[in-house]
Protein backbone atom coordinates (compact mmCIF):
# COMPACT_ATOMS: atom_id res chain seq x y z
CA UNK A 1 0.00 0.00 0.00
CA UNK A 2 1.45 3.33 -1.03
CA UNK A 3 0.99 6.56 0.87
CA UNK A 4 -0.61 9.49 -0.99
CA UNK A 5 1.78 11.17 -3.41
CA UNK A 6 3.69 14.04 -1.86
CA UNK A 7 2.62 13.18 1.71
CA UNK A 8 5.03 14.37 4.38
CA UNK A 9 4.40 14.02 8.15
CA UNK A 10 3.97 17.40 9.83
CA UNK A 11 6.61 16.57 12.41
CA UNK A 12 9.21 15.51 9.84
CA UNK A 13 11.06 18.33 8.11
CA UNK A 14 12.84 17.54 4.83
CA UNK A 15 16.57 16.94 5.08
CA UNK A 16 18.89 19.86 4.17
CA UNK A 17 18.84 20.37 0.43
CA UNK A 18 15.79 18.12 0.00
CA UNK A 19 12.49 19.55 -1.19
CA UNK A 20 9.35 18.77 0.76
CA UNK A 21 7.77 17.07 -2.26
CA UNK A 22 10.62 14.55 -2.47
CA UNK A 23 10.71 13.64 1.23
CA UNK A 24 9.41 10.11 1.79
CA UNK A 25 7.73 8.77 4.95
CA UNK A 26 9.66 6.25 6.99
CA UNK A 27 8.28 2.69 7.34
CA UNK A 28 6.98 3.51 10.84
CA UNK A 29 5.26 6.64 9.55
CA UNK A 30 3.76 4.72 6.65
CA UNK A 31 2.42 2.04 9.00
CA UNK A 32 0.91 4.74 11.23
CA UNK A 33 -0.78 6.36 8.23
CA UNK A 34 -2.18 3.02 7.07
CA UNK A 35 -3.36 2.21 10.60
CA UNK A 36 -5.21 5.52 10.77
CA UNK A 37 -6.77 4.89 7.36
CA UNK A 38 -8.06 1.48 8.46
CA UNK A 39 -9.47 3.04 11.64
CA UNK A 40 -11.18 5.74 9.58
CA UNK A 41 -12.80 3.11 7.37
CA UNK A 42 -14.06 1.27 10.44
CA UNK A 43 -15.36 4.52 11.92
CA UNK A 44 -17.25 5.24 8.70
CA UNK A 45 -18.80 1.77 8.91
CA UNK A 46 -19.89 2.46 12.49
CA UNK A 47 -21.49 5.76 11.41
CA UNK A 48 -23.47 3.94 8.71
CA UNK A 49 -24.75 1.43 11.25
CA UNK A 50 -25.78 4.31 13.54
CA UNK A 51 -27.74 5.91 10.70
CA UNK A 52 -29.23 2.56 9.74
CA UNK A 53 -30.71 2.17 13.22
CA UNK A 54 -32.50 5.52 12.81
CA UNK A 55 -34.24 4.64 9.53
CA UNK A 56 -37.61 2.99 9.03
CA UNK A 57 -37.44 2.17 5.31
CA UNK A 58 -36.40 -1.52 4.94
CA UNK A 59 -34.55 -1.00 1.66
CA UNK A 60 -32.58 1.96 3.01
CA UNK A 61 -31.71 0.01 6.17
CA UNK A 62 -30.52 -2.96 4.11
CA UNK A 63 -28.43 -0.74 1.83
CA UNK A 64 -26.71 0.97 4.76
CA UNK A 65 -26.09 -2.35 6.52
CA UNK A 66 -24.49 -3.76 3.35
CA UNK A 67 -22.32 -0.66 2.90
CA UNK A 68 -21.22 -0.83 6.54
CA UNK A 69 -20.31 -4.50 6.21
CA UNK A 70 -18.25 -3.78 3.08
CA UNK A 71 -16.38 -0.89 4.72
CA UNK A 72 -15.63 -3.02 7.78
CA UNK A 73 -14.32 -5.86 5.60
CA UNK A 74 -12.17 -3.46 3.57
CA UNK A 75 -10.74 -1.96 6.78
CA UNK A 76 -9.82 -5.43 8.05
CA UNK A 77 -8.27 -6.38 4.72
CA UNK A 78 -6.33 -3.10 4.63
CA UNK A 79 -4.80 -3.85 8.05
CA UNK A 80 -3.75 -7.28 6.79
CA UNK A 81 -2.22 -5.99 3.55
CA UNK A 82 -0.44 -3.04 5.16
CA UNK A 83 1.51 -5.49 7.34
CA UNK A 84 2.86 -7.28 4.25
CA UNK A 85 5.47 -5.92 1.82
CA UNK A 86 4.19 -4.36 -1.38
CA UNK A 87 7.40 -4.45 -3.41
CA UNK A 88 8.94 -7.77 -2.32
CA UNK A 89 8.34 -11.37 -3.34
CA UNK A 90 5.50 -13.12 -1.50
CA UNK A 91 5.08 -16.88 -1.09
CA UNK A 92 1.39 -17.44 -1.82
CA UNK A 93 0.98 -20.62 0.22
CA UNK A 94 1.38 -19.07 3.72
CA UNK A 95 0.03 -15.70 2.52
CA UNK A 96 -3.28 -17.20 1.33
CA UNK A 97 -3.55 -19.45 4.38
CA UNK A 98 -3.29 -16.47 6.72
CA UNK A 99 -5.56 -14.34 4.55
CA UNK A 100 -8.30 -16.97 4.34
CA UNK A 101 -8.28 -17.46 8.08
CA UNK A 102 -8.96 -13.75 8.45
CA UNK A 103 -11.60 -13.63 5.70
CA UNK A 104 -13.31 -16.76 6.97
CA UNK A 105 -13.76 -15.25 10.41
CA UNK A 106 -14.92 -11.94 8.96
CA UNK A 107 -17.44 -13.44 6.51
CA UNK A 108 -18.57 -16.26 8.79
CA UNK A 109 -17.41 -18.95 6.36
CA UNK A 110 -15.35 -22.09 6.75
CA UNK A 111 -12.42 -21.34 4.44
CA UNK A 112 -10.03 -23.99 3.10
CA UNK A 113 -6.83 -23.37 1.12
CA UNK A 114 -4.94 -25.57 -1.34
CA UNK A 115 -2.04 -23.53 -2.71
CA UNK A 116 1.34 -24.18 -4.27
CA UNK A 117 4.42 -22.47 -2.88
CA UNK A 118 4.66 -19.86 -5.65
CA UNK A 119 6.45 -16.55 -5.27
CA UNK A 120 4.78 -13.51 -6.85
CA UNK A 121 5.40 -9.77 -6.52
CA UNK A 122 3.83 -8.26 -3.42
CA UNK A 123 1.62 -6.02 -5.56
CA UNK A 124 0.13 -9.08 -7.31
CA UNK A 125 -0.43 -10.84 -3.99
CA UNK A 126 -2.34 -7.82 -2.72
CA UNK A 127 -4.54 -7.74 -5.84
CA UNK A 128 -5.31 -11.44 -5.43
CA UNK A 129 -6.23 -10.80 -1.79
CA UNK A 130 -8.68 -8.09 -2.85
CA UNK A 131 -10.27 -10.49 -5.36
CA UNK A 132 -10.64 -13.26 -2.77
CA UNK A 133 -12.11 -10.82 -0.26
CA UNK A 134 -14.75 -9.69 -2.79
CA UNK A 135 -15.68 -13.27 -3.68
CA UNK A 136 -15.93 -14.20 0.01
CA UNK A 137 -18.30 -11.29 0.68
CA UNK A 138 -20.33 -12.33 -2.37
CA UNK A 139 -20.57 -15.92 -1.12
CA UNK A 140 -21.55 -14.83 2.38
CA UNK A 141 -24.32 -12.64 0.96
CA UNK A 142 -25.70 -14.72 -1.92
CA UNK A 143 -24.57 -18.35 -1.71
CA UNK A 144 -26.07 -19.37 1.61
CA UNK A 145 -29.30 -18.63 3.44
CA UNK A 146 -29.10 -16.36 6.46
CA UNK A 147 -27.85 -18.30 9.46
CA UNK A 148 -26.80 -21.27 7.31
CA UNK A 149 -23.15 -22.38 7.72
CA UNK A 150 -21.19 -22.02 4.52
CA UNK A 151 -17.81 -22.90 3.10
CA UNK A 152 -15.32 -21.24 0.77
CA UNK A 153 -12.54 -23.05 -1.07
CA UNK A 154 -9.44 -21.30 -2.39
CA UNK A 155 -7.10 -23.11 -4.77
CA UNK A 156 -3.97 -21.57 -6.25
CA UNK A 157 -1.64 -23.51 -8.53
CA UNK A 158 1.11 -22.87 -11.04
CA UNK A 159 0.33 -24.09 -14.55
CA UNK A 160 3.43 -23.62 -16.68
CA UNK A 161 4.02 -19.89 -17.04
CA UNK A 162 0.62 -19.03 -15.58
CA UNK A 163 -1.00 -18.91 -12.15
CA UNK A 164 -4.55 -20.17 -11.68
CA UNK A 165 -6.57 -19.00 -8.66
CA UNK A 166 -9.99 -20.57 -8.07
CA UNK A 167 -12.47 -19.47 -5.42
CA UNK A 168 -15.59 -21.61 -5.04
CA UNK A 169 -18.48 -22.18 -2.66
CA UNK A 170 -21.14 -24.86 -2.20
CA UNK A 171 -24.12 -22.56 -2.22
CA UNK A 172 -27.00 -21.62 -4.51
CA UNK A 173 -24.85 -21.11 -7.60
CA UNK A 174 -24.76 -18.32 -10.15
CA UNK A 175 -27.91 -19.09 -12.11
CA UNK A 176 -28.36 -19.94 -15.77
CA UNK A 177 -28.36 -16.33 -16.96
CA UNK A 178 -25.30 -15.13 -15.05
CA UNK A 179 -22.53 -13.56 -17.11
CA UNK A 180 -19.35 -12.16 -15.59
CA UNK A 181 -18.99 -9.82 -18.57
CA UNK A 182 -22.46 -8.33 -18.09
CA UNK A 183 -22.48 -8.30 -14.27
CA UNK A 184 -22.46 -4.71 -13.00
CA UNK A 185 -22.67 -5.00 -9.21
CA UNK A 186 -20.01 -3.32 -7.09
CA UNK A 187 -18.31 -6.57 -6.12
CA UNK A 188 -18.06 -7.83 -9.71
CA UNK A 189 -16.91 -4.41 -10.90
CA UNK A 190 -14.07 -4.50 -8.35
CA UNK A 191 -13.24 -8.10 -9.27
CA UNK A 192 -13.02 -7.34 -13.01
CA UNK A 193 -10.85 -4.29 -12.31
CA UNK A 194 -8.45 -6.49 -10.31
CA UNK A 195 -8.27 -9.01 -13.16
CA UNK A 196 -7.42 -6.23 -15.62
CA UNK A 197 -4.75 -4.94 -13.25
CA UNK A 198 -3.22 -8.42 -13.15
CA UNK A 199 -3.40 -8.71 -16.97
CA UNK A 200 -5.39 -11.88 -16.43
CA UNK A 201 -8.66 -13.52 -17.41
CA UNK A 202 -11.79 -14.37 -15.41
CA UNK A 203 -14.06 -17.39 -15.75
CA UNK A 204 -17.27 -17.87 -13.75
CA UNK A 205 -19.47 -20.97 -13.81
CA UNK A 206 -21.70 -23.20 -11.73
CA UNK A 207 -20.10 -26.32 -10.27
CA UNK A 208 -22.16 -27.44 -7.26
CA UNK A 209 -22.08 -23.76 -6.32
CA UNK A 210 -20.34 -20.68 -7.72
CA UNK A 211 -16.83 -21.15 -9.08
CA UNK A 212 -14.62 -18.23 -10.13
CA UNK A 213 -11.22 -18.75 -11.75
CA UNK A 214 -8.60 -16.06 -12.35
CA UNK A 215 -5.68 -16.93 -14.61
CA UNK A 216 -2.70 -14.58 -14.79
CA UNK A 217 0.80 -14.70 -16.24
CA UNK A 218 3.70 -15.33 -13.88
CA UNK A 219 6.74 -13.10 -14.03
CA UNK A 220 9.75 -14.99 -15.44
CA UNK A 221 12.03 -13.95 -12.59
CA UNK A 222 10.76 -13.20 -9.12
CA UNK A 223 12.59 -12.24 -5.92
CA UNK A 224 12.60 -14.67 -3.05
CA UNK A 225 10.19 -13.85 -0.22
CA UNK A 226 11.69 -11.47 2.32
CA UNK A 227 9.62 -12.91 5.16
CA UNK A 228 7.31 -15.77 5.98
CA UNK A 229 3.71 -15.22 6.98
CA UNK A 230 3.63 -18.44 8.95
CA UNK A 231 3.95 -18.21 12.77
CA UNK A 232 7.52 -17.84 13.97
CA UNK A 233 8.96 -20.68 16.04
CA UNK A 234 9.64 -18.21 18.87
CA UNK A 235 5.95 -17.29 18.91
CA UNK A 236 4.98 -20.96 19.10
CA UNK A 237 7.46 -21.57 21.93
CA UNK A 238 5.94 -18.68 23.91
CA UNK A 239 2.53 -20.34 23.75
Amino acid sequence: MHSPAGWTPVDQAPAPGESRSSAQPTPDERRELEHRLANSLQLAADFLLFEQARLQDPQARAALAEAAARLSAVAQLHRFLSAHPHDAGVDLEPFLTELCGLIGRSAGLSCSVDADSVTVPGADAQQLAIAINELAMNAAKHAYRKGEPGSLHVECHREGAALRLTVSDEGAGLGRDFSAERASGLGMTILKAVVRQLRGSLEARDDHGARFTITLPLSPALPAPTRSFAPRRADLDED
